[in-house]
């Protein structure tokens, strides 16, 4: 008699948080072998139009898929489906493979794996995380057709059981869209980071998530019992007793927690001695705006604006003032900070003369191709002057590594303005220009760049890889990550003492923003604006009215003088379980 399999944990990054139990649903994608299949002369054609009627069922799926986030989810992330049906039209595509058939009388589904794999080879050695979802596009357009070519089936996620886990190597695009209803509680993918197509769906539903778990799929049968720990990044499959035990008291908690946070979250978030905390959202798509107002957002930290790039030709400055004034009406009258595009110059391939680069997280990427290509970073500016009409914008440079780049920016800012005047436009003047602070070489500077910047947004996770030169999706030095590294709080205190010595305000918006055991240290080293996924907020106001300033900048005068991030933690949770004296009126 086979022994039960034993229990595994995992981790990888979190990518929604909460915690979820169920059982798992391991969802395999594998393509059925294709065979070396020759089709005789008489038959080619038919074998053509096989082919070209299969492309046109999947772009009739592809359309319905869209039609289905559209209603679900908004029509911005809608959008990213508008890459996969460019892909299925693609002209070159098409003639490679009808010629494959037509003159090597390849059968339909080896001319198109072949054609598919070409076009695979030029994503090979990229990198860059935003690229490789146009891959995961390239693998969902090939999975659906040669399964319809094969005459299978493609698997529904939409049909799952309830209190499910979806376990997988990877989602596609159009799998993710079916992960809406009460059935699916959580998601847990060998693959993946907090900026893919499944992280994005799964923080708009609200189901915990973490990717990046490597071997989860190989080590989970369908109906092993798995717990999903979002908010620690990890995955137990087939849990013991006690850990068991553990998590469903944990959920329990957290559902009550929320149900509290949920009557409390009209309260101001004020410490016990009186000082406010501005509290931000971060928002991949305008969608989630409503998340964030229902949660207490004064405001969008950070509007990420990547996604109106993924497709396959830029945005119109029209297609962006629409995009970006959906937001700043749906937030007014607070504020918004849009990100300029935070893109490698790799994944703009297709619409740039670019190139593949050996390590695109330093390389062509950001502010850097927007001072090279001047026309397109202004008609993003002029986009965002025009959307500020409806409320207030702000503008967050990312990728900033010198005076002389913000120096630029803000040129090409009043060159927009000034051409926006000369053709009798409406935008908002006097719109602030932030830096974000995530290359050492600005947190260093900081002093000298308060001077000339509106504000300043500390992108912690960046700030923390470059400081301490780890890749956290490099599983082998991922250990090394260390938001509480002292280098790291030292540079995060540098910032915030320029800038308030200069007067303009100093906010996070890096992952450490979000955590609520981060909080206090946070205070203490003197930020005043936390911006954050939007279900993190009520959280992190719980911790701050639970506090005082004068608490919590004793315990951050205390972390500077540590030697490891390992003393930091150790000392904060010490200094977490002191409830600090002081009541609010």
């Amino acid at each position: 008699m086979s022994s039960k399999p034993p229990y595994v944990e995992l981790n990888g990054i979190s990518a929604s948080p909460g915690i979820a139990i169920g059982r798992a649903f391991v969802h395999s994608k594998e393509i059925p072998p294709i065979r070396r299949r020759r089709v005789s002369a008489d038959q080619v054609e038919e074998e053509a139009e096989r082919f070209l009627n299969t492309l046109h069922q999947t772009a009739e799926e592809i359309r319905r898929t869209r039609r289905l986030v559209s209603a679900e989810h908004g029509e911005d992330l809608a959008q990213i489906f508008d890459a996969q049906l460019a892909m299925v039209n693609d002209v070159e595509m098409k003639k490679t493979t009808l010629r494959c058939i037509r003159e090597q009388h390849c059968s339909a589904e080896r001319a198109f794996q072949e054609t598919l794999e070409q076009m695979k080879q030029g994503f090979a050695s990229i990198e860059d995380e935003f690229l490789r979802q146009r891959l995961s596009d390239l693998l969902d357009i090939e999975h659906q057709v040669l399964l319809r070519l094969n005459g299978n089936d493609i698997q529904a996620l939409h049909t799952l059981r309830a209190n499910t886990i979806v376990v997988a190597h990877d989602l596609l695009p159009s799998e993710s869209a079916q992960l809406g209803g009460r059935m699916v509680k959580g998601i847990a993918l060998d693959v993946g980071g907090s900026t893919s197509h499944a992280a994005i769906i799964a923080r708009s539903l609200g189901l915990p998530t973490v990717l990046g778990a490597g071997k989860c799929m190989e080590s989970t049968e369908s109906g092993d019992v798995v717990i999903v720990d979002g908010n620690a990044g990890r995955v137990h499959i087939r849990p013991t007793d006690e850990v068991l035990r553990d998590y469903r008291l944990r959920l329990r908690r957290q559902q009550r927690r929320e149900r509290d946070l949920t009557a409390r979250r009209g309260l101001p978030a004020v410490t016990k001695d009186d000082h406010t905390v501005i509290l931000l959202a971060n928002v991949d798509v305008p969608g989630e705006v409503e998340i964030a107002v229902a949660n207490g957002a004064r405001g969008v930290g950070m509007f990420r604006t990547e996604y109106l790039f993924m497709g396959y030709q830029l945005p119109s400055e029209e297609e962006q003032v629409e995009a970006y004034s959906r937001i700043v009406k749906a937030m007014a009258p607070q504020p918004v900070t849009i990100r300029t595009m935070d893109l490698g110059g790799d994944k703009l391939a297709h619409v740039l003369n670019s190139f593949s680069e050996a390590n695109p997280y330093l390389g062509w990427r950001g502010i850097r191709i927007c001072l090279d290509t001047p026309d397109l970073f202004k008609t993003q500016l002029r986009a965002i002057l025009r959307a500020g009409e409806h409320g207030e914008v702000r503008i967050l440079l990312p990728m900033i590594s010198s005076l002389d780049e913000l120096r630029t920016a803000r040129s090409l800012l009043h060159e927009a303005c000034d051409e926006l005047l000369e053709e009798g436009l409406a935008f908002q003047q006097n719109c602030l220009l932030g830096v974000m602070v995530e290359v050492p070489s600005v947190a260093l500077m900081a002093d000298d760049f308060a001077q000339e910047a509106d504000f300043f947004s500390l992108g912690t996770n960046d700030l923390i890889q470059y400081t301490l030169a780890v890749d956290r999706g490099n599983s082998r030095v991922a250990p090394l990550y260390d938001a509480y590294h002292p280098a790291v709080l030292r540079l995060i205190r540098q910032v915030t003492t320029s800038g308030r010595a200069h007067g303009i305000p100093v906010s996070v918006c890096g992952e450490i923003g979000g955590d609520p055991s981060a909080t206090v240290l946070l205070l203490g080293l003197g930020v005043e604006r936390l911006s954050m996924s939007p279900g993190l907020i009520p959280e992190v106001k719980e911790v701050i009215r639970s506090t005082t300033l004068s608490h919590a900048r004793e315990q951050a005068e205390k972390c500077l003088e540590m030697k490891t991030g390992t003393e930091v933690r150790e000392h904060l949770k010490k200094g977490l379980a002191r409830k600090p004296s002081g009541e609010r009126d």
